[in-house]
């Protein structure tokens, strides 16, 4: 690739052959009539005693011939379905009892001439971060069609048999996972094959299929699955024989988001824990937060693969009991790694010329695909919960730039399900007053059950993917949730104009927990109302866009009469019992982010944002009482102390031209990394909390957008794309930025007489390239060819458009 030397710019281009995003499949009308079907087809094991339990429920069934079959299932809680002995599929995707979906598997490669058999066993009373406590119930239907295209369908009802007592014993429920209680001694034989005898099974009883909403099909893909390698941590390579007390411990190449398969030959009634967990060595396995499945072994051979996914870079295998006379209790025999999760290509890439942001990158991209499963989830371990802020803050913004999902023309762009889901997710949750849920679907409720910043984030979010897809219909469909939403905000407005409510922001905000008139929680509230007016001329609803923006305008009028401290130069955090309280980086860094601060006011702002950001003077109004050194308008200001909110910084750093200083704190507060060779993931805090956490990965989203430079413009129908790269104290900079309409390649370097820069566009696309300006520029040559071009403050901006034509240009 051959770069070219200032005074004259030139520019290569290169345009690829790419169409836009197909950004869903539609519903068809075969997929309404299985719903349909499905939900009339209900069966469960009798009466529900309500307590949580594995049910297995079995179909036997004879095929002559047969030319293709699929399965299409739904199951409360969650699900394992076997075919003729082969585990095929696990669900359903995460859900609300209001809004369940159904899951369809092409079952051919399973089938065969003969008896077959359907298994599938399903988890009742599921109550954690991903499930909720519901009346269980299971529906199937398999669909075959023979050579002669004559069409057999085998449905859930009375000839299905079941059982309650096998070795799945109820499980422990942690709030990000299922850990199983297995003992295999219970079975009596394999009942996942066709040739076991359930004669002693019992009939299977129809049940209501109005105990749920209206089935839907499933709305985002099915994940994948592929196999890791891994390393013993003793330098034993197996089969390895284990006594009572001992224990061997395997280390996957990389952390993944999955379960292990473990064959191995065992006394009968020997206990074995498997414990999963982000850290270990050779004698321990660490940060598991209690991920052990427990499991009593039958006498022979056997195989274990746990029932649900975690995730984990350490795995120990440890015997609990045996005998003390045999040379071992368990005989390891085979270990097989699956790594399941959201089918993600790793399209989007970045490397510049300083070692650590590649590092930084590469840890960004691992920890970010691990959190993705069948929704955003916080972290791979601990929890993982659909947070609505986590979400719209980093990992909808990030994977849409970051991965791709190939459209139908087998072009990778930028995918929007995940986020599609999740919007319907947290508006399910919306309470009798209107608002919704922080995390859902979930039983979870305690102090972060409702966060009023992450409802705005929501709000903010719907408006993202209509610009980002053209989705009418999605808006359309949650905007009566959306209004009740507002309506909450309206009716928390103080005799001031302000939302009383609650602050949060991130941990780090000095008011957080705290009850008042506060800053964030209305500027949050203001750009809220801003994007519903937005909404609300898609909906062709004008009189409620007028009405919003009115709210809006009247917050921001609030807003800067109230909390501006003149003799400060910026916010108040908030007003409590009438009175102001002291100014902080929060209140300042939100008010600019949200767009609520005048023009006449924002360099003030900026400056005392800009002298601030860094300090570590103050404190927290900890549990949410405001004690009395808050309302000192003097107190020293805490600055801005973890990666959530370092976000809304850093989106000022660079808004305020101050890239470099943002690429300072970026390697000052994520310099951890360099003292980590165990997870290589991102954590929650700098340096703490969860080990893999979305939050670690937020430096990557400026990577792409800032320093490579590429955002869309919307809405998206202009196929137009801004490059503008902000370079700071780097050199140099290469990457690919995943686009609705393909990727886009960016490559610049600087030189001593100046830098040159190198561009790949998507077919069709146009591009606005705003470059910065050089003393010594005189014109503009692209691809060998003189073009028009404008300087506007500082920089050299021209188009790339029709003009240039299709092919390979330096």
């Amino acid at each position: 690739m051959r770069f070219w030397r200032l005074p004259v710019l030139r520019i290569g281009i290169i345009i690829l052959l790419f169409t836009e995003v197909v950004y869903s499949r539609p519903v068809t009308d075969s997929d309404q009539n299985i719903a349909l079907k499905l939900q009339s087809q209900m069966i469960w094991n009798g009466a529900d005693d309500g307590k949580p339990s594995y049910t297995v429920f079995r179909k036997v069934f004879d095929l002559n011939d047969f030319d293709d079959a699929s399965v299409s299932l739904f199951a409360d809680s969650r699900y394992l379905l076997w075919l003729n002995g082969v585990e095929i599929l696990r669900g359903p995707c995460r859900f609300d009892p209001v809004a369940p979906s159904f899951d369809t598997v092409d079952a051919t490669p399973y089938l065969k001439k003969g008896k077959n058999v359907i298994v599938v066993m399903v988890l009742s009373h599921g109550s954690n971060g991903k499930t909720m406590n519901h009346h269980p119930g299971l529906t199937a239907g398999l669909e075959i069609k023979s050579h002669s295209q004559i069409v057999r369908n085998i449905v859930t009802d009375s000839s299905w048999k079941w059982n309650n007592h096998t070795r799945f014993l109820p499980p422990v429920q942690l709030w990000a996972d299922m850990c199983d209680r297995i003992d295999a001694r219970l079975d009596d034989g394999d009942w996942s094959l066709a040739d076991y005898n359930d004669s002693d099974w019992f009939a299977a009883a129809p049940l209501s299929g109005h105990l749920w909403g209206t089935l839907t099909s499933r709305a985002i893909p099915y994940l994948t699955k592929n196999e890791m390698g891994w390393t013993a941590m003793n330098n034993k390579s197996l089969p390895v024989g284990l006594k009572s007390g001992q224990s061997y411990i395997i280390k996957c190449d990389e952390m993944i988001q999955g379960f292990p398969s473990i064959q191995f030959e065992a006394e009968e009634g020997v206990q074995i824990q498997f414990e999963f967990g982000y850290s270990g060595d050779s004698e321990n396995v660490m940060d598991s937060y209690g991920s052990s499945c427990f499991y009593t072994a039958r006498g022979g051979d056997q195989v274990y693969t746990p029932s649900d996914s975690y995730g984990f870079r350490y795995l120990k295998i440890k015997v609990l009991s045996g005998s003390i006379y045999s040379p071992y209790n368990v005989l390891v025999k085979q270990i097989k790694l699956t790594d399941r999760r959201y089918p993600y290509l790793e399209t989007g890439s970045f490397h510049c010329n300083d070692p650590f942001f590649n590092e930084l990158w590469k840890r960004s991209v691992l920890t970010t695909k691990l959190n993705c499963e069948d929704g955003y989830t916080d972290c791979a371990l601990r929890e993982k919960v659909e947070w609505m802020g986590d979400a719209a803050l980093i990992q909808y913004p990030l994977s849409r730039i970051m991965f791709a999902l190939n459209d139908q023309d087998g072009v990778p762009c930028s995918d929007n399900q995940l986020m599609k889901s999740m919007l319907r997710h947290i508006a399910q949750s919306q309470s009798d007053s209107g608002l919704f849920k922080a995390h859902h679907p979930s039983d979870r409720f305690d102090i972060h059950a409702y966060i009023e910043d992450y409802t705005c984030l929501w709000v903010q979010a719907l408006r993202q993917v209509y610009e980002y897809t053209g989705d009418s219909g999605l808006v359309k469909e949650l905007w009566t949730p959306l209004k009740k939403q507002m309506k909450w905000f309206e009716n928390h407005r103080s005799p001031n104009g302000l939302v009383f409510g609650r602050e949060f922001e991130f941990f780090d905000n000095p008011l957080a927990y705290s009850r008042c008139n506060g800053a964030t929680l209305n500027a949050y509230a203001y750009k809220a109302f801003t994007d519903a007016a937005y909404l609300a001329s898609i909906t062709r609803d004008a009189g409620t866009a007028t009405d919003y923006q009115n709210v809006a305008d009247e917050l921001a009028n609030s807003f800067n009469k109230y909390l501006w401290i003149p003799s400060k130069g910026t916010y108040s955090s908030g007003i409590f019992n009438g009175k102001q309280l002291t100014p902080t980086t929060h209140a300042a860094m939100m008010a600019l982010n949200r767009g609520i601060v005048p023009e006449t006011l924002k360099q003030q702002v900026q400056k005392y944002l800009f002298t601030h950001y860094l300090s570590r003077e103050g404190d927290n109004a900890h549990g949410g009482i405001i004690p009395v050194s808050f309302f000192d308008l003097n107190k020293p200001a805490h600055g801005i102390d973890s990666p959530y909110s370092a976000f809304w910084l850093l989106e000022e750093l660079f808004n305020g031209k101050r890239e470099s200083a943002a690429l300072s704190f970026i390697h000052e507060k994520w310099n951890y990394i360099t003292k980590d060779t165990i997870t290589c993931t991102l954590t929650e805090s700098f340096g703490g909390g969860d080990l893999c956490h979305n939050n670690g990965a937020i430096p990557a989203y400026f990577m792409l957008s800032k320093v490579l430079g590429v955002s869309e413009m919307v809405p998206i129908k202009s196929k137009m794309v801004t490059i503008k790269p902000m370079m700071g104290n780097l050199t140099e900079a290469d990457g690919t930025v995943v686009t609705a309409h393909g990727p886009v390649q960016v490559k610049w370097m600087k030189h001593s007489t100046g830098w040159s820069f190198q561009i790949k566009l998507p077919h069709g696309t146009f591009a606005q390239v705003i470059l910065p300006e050089h003393k010594s520029f005189k014109k503009l040559m692209i691809n060998n060819k003189e073009s028009k071009f404008k300087i506007s403050k500082g920089f050299i901006v021209f188009r790339i458009d029709t003009e240039v034509t299709e092919g390979i240009y330096q």
